[in-house]
């Protein structure tokens, strides 16, 4: 069942999130779960964050840069390992009550890339950018 967050599902988020940072290419960066549950508590507030059984997904919208009149619901975080496809659904419904003119949803570049392109497609999603990482900090 996928529900919205509450704060009193801080915790949780933050243990999926030591989950989905220990596989992702960010991994090198060590979790500040403190910091990470006051980033999460105002996604709750300001944006929105869905649960399910053992995943969430999180966003919040912004103004579209070159016509601050058109809203973008971004996803900020998605990791689920069941119910992927409900939770974005959730975020989606949530940001069309919202206003928001377009949807953007990042997948990680790694072996599984092929599988969520194949996801976003097939739910209408485009590509519209890629993005680069370059690691300058230990």
């Amino acid at each position: 069942m996928i529900r919205r967050a509450t704060h009193d599902d801080i915790d949780e988020i933050v243990r999926l999130g030591a989950d989905f940072l220990a596989i992702c290419p960010y991994s090198w960066v060590p979790l500040d779960a403190e910091a990470f549950a006051v980033f999460v508590g105002g996604l709750i507030e300001g944006g929105a964050v869905f649960l399910s059984e053992d995943g969430m997904i999180g966003g919040c919208l912004s103004p579209f840069f070159f016509n601050p009149a058109y809203l973008i619901g971004a996803e900020l975080f998605w990791f689920a390992r069941s119910e992927g496809r409900e939770l974005r659904k959730a975020f989606e419904a949530w940001a069309t009550e919202q206003g928001a003119a377009c949807i953007t949803c990042a997948g990680l570049a790694n072996d599984r890339e092929p599988a969520i392109r194949r996801i976003y497609t097939a739910a209408g999603y485009v590509p519209a950018e890629v993005a680069f990482v370059k690691r300058i900090a230990a």
